[in-house]
């Protein structure tokens, strides 16, 4: 017997009733509410013995302190799997989406950072976008551009085709002609090279190469390690904590600090989000996730990529109430925008300019 066979087409109508309803109301759910405000169908005596079905076959429980019923985490499971209806994106929610696609975004952090918001947003949960941690990365090659005499801009194109930049400010002056010849130097000497393959007589020989200009590469080697020497790291984006603060669930301090250790170690967050590698929207409920913290609350998440590369993550979290129809819906749209943007190549790099091998779309 598979997941839920045990159920009526009765006992499902009237668990989804009751999930439905305690999602909207926050409350535990009895068969009065279910007579007088829904469609159902049923008596109340009815629905009052399938509801006390439904809780000893551990669909719903039945708090102290009331006389109606609230799901469980199979409840849950079963609504997630087979019983919750589709959810259609409402002019609201597409007019803060598409926001995604109007943003000019040169770089993967700020796409992520970007979707984590509008998610935020648009679900009114916390929203979350990681960016896994890589064993090594190294720079394509590498641009300048001259802002003023003594500071410049430096592009590294890495070798996944993501485009990262910094400031470079010096006590001298630079030029056009200047940095020409250190895009050169770089290029020629550490291109397509790891920090530790990074040695010190290539950096000398750098210098040597650059003549009296030598004192700007002590400036851009360090800007180079900040770049490909900070793997082993994760970049997680949060927005939308305060969210939280809206709902019951949180209204215990303890609950509340709980999960705001969850957002502030990181870790645990980080396992969770790239816990999924498939295709289609991942959603964790309660206790399914394996971290204590999150009991009370649910992730639905769903992978980002590149082509068929995995880049990275963009997810929700919230109470295990939450709308799940309409959150797996929108980690699912905005996951799919970012992957079809990703793959398109049409990101640019620092100056705004399409980077080499990107198509016309």
């Amino acid at each position: 017997m598979s997941f839920g066979d045990e159920l009526s087409p009765r006992k499902k109508q009237i668990l989804k009733a009751v999930i439905d309803a305690h999602i909207e109301l926050g409350e535990p759910v009895g068969s009065k509410y279910l007579t007088a405000s829904t469609d159902i169908g049923f008596s109340s005596a009815t629905i009052r013995n399938e509801m006390a079905e439904l809780e000893e076959l551990g669909y719903l429980e039945h708090p102290h302190t009331s006389a109606g019923r609230v799901p469980t985490t199979l409840g849950y499971r079963f609504y997630v799997d087979g019983l919750m209806n589709e959810y259609a994106l409402t002019a609201n929610d597409l007019s803060i989406l598409n926001k995604l696609q109007q943003i000019k975004m040169t770089e993967l952090d700020r796409i992520l950072q970007t979707a984590s918001k509008l998610t935020a947003a648009v679900t009114n949960y916390t929203g979350v976008a990681v960016k896994p941690r890589q064993t090594s990365q190294s720079v394509k090659y590498y641009r300048t551009a001259l802002i003023d005499e003594n500071n410049f801009v430096i592009s590294f194109i890495m070798d996944d085709n993501q485009v990262k930049s910094k400031f470079v400010s010096v006590p001298f002056k630079v030029t056009d002609d200047v940095l020409n010849t250190l895009c050169g130097v770089l290029n020629n000497n550490i291109s397509g090279r790891t920090s530790d393959s990074i040695t010190l007589p290539m950096i000398m020989k750098m210098q040597s190469e650059m003549g009296e200009n030598e004192a700007l590469i002590p400036y851009v080697i360090k800007c180079v390690y900040e770049i490909i020497g900070d793997v082993g790291i994760d970049d997680v984006h949060i927005e939308g904590v305060e969210n939280m603060l809206e709902y019951p669930e949180y209204s215990d301090t303890s609950k509340l600090r709980e999960l705001l250790s969850l957002f502030e170690k990181k870790e645990d967050l980080v396992e969770l989000v790239q816990g999924s590698d498939k295709d289609s929207v991942s959603v964790y409920i309660g206790g399914e996730s394996e971290t204590p913290v999150m009991s009370n609350s649910s992730i639905i998440v769903k992978p980002l990529k590149r082509n068929d590369s995995v880049v990275g993550a963009i997810g929700v979290v919230g109470p295990n109430r939450m709308e799940y129809p309409k959150v797996v819906k929108i980690v699912e749209y905005i996951a799919d925008t970012i992957s079809k943007l990703l793959s398109s190549n049409a990101l640019t790099d620092g100056d705004g300019k399409k980077k080499e091998g990107d198509g016309d779309g």
